[in-house]
């Protein structure tokens, strides 16, 4: 005489316990690391795609079509000429170091979803894989925390050389309106602006100083 309630029991036994006959069959199913899910769910990506070469690709004006020259005219005028440049050069500077640290960051994103999918194809019995899908995991986040830092000195750079830049081709501007430098070789704006020149080899050398502080960083 068969026991109906034990039959069950045991049937339920044996589902759990696995085809294979073993319980660490259906353990190693069980225990899959990180199959669950992921870090978590990827930005959305912009609607407006941008072009990395230029911001624009209706309107593309070069430098010396939004900076006409002055010809012939020295002074407040040709400095003015010369600020204009640089600040042009600056702000597609800054647009092009912007993308490039975009598409950066989605390769490293790419990399991320390769360390997540390969951790969880991994069994509780492969710890040394796991230690080396870690150590993978830990080096890419170290690297994205230091392009957050690079980028982030890079931006301050730029905007505060765009400040200064314009500061200073406003300060010229003033000075033409109250008639201190009527635009020629000399005139009482002509130590301010040589500063205004210096001021400008100051930040250069700012930029060029995060640049060189970068190749210390991890790679």
């Amino acid at each position: 005489m068969h026991d109906k309630h034990a039959n069950d029991h045991l049937a339920e036994i044996e589902k759990r316990i696995g085809d294979d006959g073993t319980v660490n069959g259906n353990l190693k199913k069980l225990a899959k690391i990180g199959g669950s899910g992921k870090s978590g769910d990827d930005a959305k990506e912009p609607e407006e795609k941008l072009n990395p070469a230029q911001p624009s690709d209706q309107v593309n004006k070069t430098v010396n079509d939004r900076c006409p020259s002055p010809g012939a005219a020295a002074g407040a005028a040709q400095q003015q000429w010369q600020l204009c440049q640089e600040i042009v050069k600056t702000e597609l500077a800054q647009y092009k170091y912007s993308m490039t640290m975009y598409q950066l960051a989605r390769t490293r994103q790419q990399r991320l979803q390769e360390i997540e999918r390969e951790r969880g194809d991994l069994g509780a019995d492969e710890q040394g894989k796991l230690q080396d899908n870690t150590n993978k995991l830990l080096a890419l986040l170290s690297r994205m925390e230091a392009d957050r830092q690079q980028g982030r000195a890079y931006m301050d750079a730029y905007t505060a050389r765009l400040a200064y830049l314009r500061a200073v081709r406003d300060m010229l501007s003033n000075e033409v309106l109250r008639g201190k430098d009527g635009g020629g070789s000399g005139g009482g704006s002509a130590g301010r602006v040589a500063a205004g020149v210096v001021g400008i080899a100051t930040m250069k050398a700012a930029l060029d100083a995060v640049k060189s502080k970068r190749k210390g960083w991890p790679r």
